[in-house]
């Protein structure tokens, strides 16, 4: 087999595809073998000879169309990992002509695929984060909120909270002195507000990387992710045993805010993803075939050799490359990044609006995936991996 893939027109990549006669020859041969499985009267199985075959099968141009379409089916994903496409739809095929005995066979298709984009910087990503020490604000609010639980109510029905002393919080909370009280709030705070920061570092910085990314992001690839991300989560509402409906209502979101939400959900991977290709390919990041086998190897799907070869033969090793490059960009991404205090970076933005901002987005983010779990490449291969081997076995 040879193969040549050029651009074409609206991120389409064209392939055209060249088999040797011998290759013909054998699928031919294959479709004759496969035709004489069945009974013929007079002839035991696998007996028959070609013309009588022919006759009963319709004439020879029953077994040259039959081979035609093996081998466009067989060597169309070939070519599609032999050039590391990874297809967003298609293939179109051009006018296909009918194979014949002791000749070649060429073929041609197109696929769209995403485009190739850049980032308007390489540099390091800079963000801003709030402080994990907890403030004398929020140590107040604590305060209060822990006084209104032991409050009493007075004879005409007024509220009465209990005295702040060392001797009222030795006696109820079995603390020493309200100091050490104010020193295990100040780190039960920080250490909430440390992991709000963990999924706010992760937004902020994914946010960086989509708004460097110079090209406008196609509807195909949009569309594709926002219906991998609709599989995932009613595979995982499924594996819950809940329902869609039960879901929502549980993240308080109506059917149209739901879709809307994943469609920006969508829009805003698909961007990152392509931004991450961007940056592999000025990183000049691959992935071998030893970073692919030891994917699949950490699956624990089984078979490796197996899996791979199957693999390749639907034309997905492509997939995993892709998910190893990314996932290489993003770790360079997260280990380069600059973080600075609040106001530092950008002065003349206010604290109040820079943090505001920072805690609504994980919210809402928390709405939409607390059963759709946003995966990294890494993740995503090792799934592909364990159910491509479990239907192997």
């Amino acid at each position: 087999m040879e193969t040549t893939s050029k651009k074409a027109e609206d991120n389409k990549q064209a392939i055209t595809v060249t088999l040797t006669s011998d290759e013909v020859q054998q699928e031919i041969d294959e479709v004759y073998k496969q035709a004489g499985k069945n009974r013929i009267a007079g002839f035991r199985p696998g007996k028959a000879p070609r013309k009588i075959l022919e006759n009963h099968f319709g004439g020879k141009e029953y077994f040259l169309a039959q081979a035609t379409e093996e081998l466009v089916q067989t060597y169309t994903p070939l070519a599609l990992n032999e050039h590391n496409l990874i297809p967003m739809s298609g293939p179109d095929f051009d006018k296909l002509d009918m194979a014949g005995e002791g000749e070649s066979f060429v073929f041609s298709f197109s696929v769209e695929v995403p485009p190739v984009l850049e980032l308007s910087s390489y540099d390091p990503i800079k963000i801003e984060l709030p402080s994990t020490e907890a403030t004398d604000e929020e140590l107040q609010q604590q305060i209060d909120v822990l006084l209104s639980y032991h409050a009493t109510t007075d004879e005409e029905g007024n509220e009465q909270l209990p005295e702040l002393t060392d001797a009222w919080v030795k006696e109820v909370l079995e603390f020493e002195s309200v100091e050490e009280l104010k020193e295990r709030m100040s780190v039960a705070v920080g250490a909430q507000k440390s992991q709000q920061i963990a999924s706010i570092r992760e937004m902020l910085i994914t946010q960086e990387l989509s708004k460097r990314l110079a090209g406008e992001v196609p509807e195909a690839l949009v569309k594709q992710t926002e219906q991998d991300n609709y599989r995932e989560l009613f595979q995982n509402l499924q594996k819950q045993r809940t329902t869609l409906d039960a879901y929502l209502e549980m993240i308080d979101l109506t059917p149209e805010s739901f879709r809307e939400d994943m469609r920006a959900q969508a829009e805003e991977s698909a961007a990152v993803a392509l931004a991450l290709d961007a940056l592999a390919l000025h990183l000049e990041f691959t992935a071998t075939d030893d970073e692919v086998m030891e994917e699949f190897e950490k699956s624990g799907a089984g078979d490796s050799a197996k899996i791979y070869e199957s693999w390749k033969i639907n034309g997905r090793l492509p997939e995993i490359r892709q998910g190893i490059t990314r996932m290489k960009a993003s770790k360079h991404v997260f280990d380069n990044v600059e973080v600075f205090d609040i106001g530092t970076l950008y002065p003349q933005d206010s604290e109040a609006e820079v943090t505001d901002d920072a805690a609504e987005k994980p919210k809402k983010a928390k709405k939409s995936t607390s059963a759709q779990k946003e995966s990294s490449p890494k993740d995503k291969t090792a799934k592909a991996d364990s159910k491509n081997g479990k239907e192997d076995e």
